[in-house]
């Protein structure tokens, strides 16, 4: 029994492994972090990520996704917030 246990999470271990090297996962940035990176109210980056992005372990964005955002709509996003 204990070296079927043994093998089990062994066998564990080396898929997480994997999963951990696998490069097809997705980058995620957290509001905290835009917040930090970019001078921005922390409400004003949960709000981003709200909108654009998803709630996984927290409000957070794919990288390419918010690069790709920040690029299409520039200043816009704060004109729209300011029309509101």
């Amino acid at each position: 029994m204990p070296e079927e246990v043994i093998k089990l999470l062994k066998s564990i271990n080396n898929n997480l492994e994997a999963i951990k090297q696998e490069n097809k996962l997705p980058k995620l940035i957290y509001a905290k972090e835009i917040a930090e990176k970019y001078q921005v109210n922390r409400n004003k980056a949960t709000d981003f990520c709200k909108k654009y992005g998803t709630n996984f372990g927290g409000y957070c964005i794919e990288v390419s996704k918010f690069k790709e955002i920040l690029q299409n709509k520039g200043s816009e996003i704060n004109e729209k917030d300011r029309q509101k």
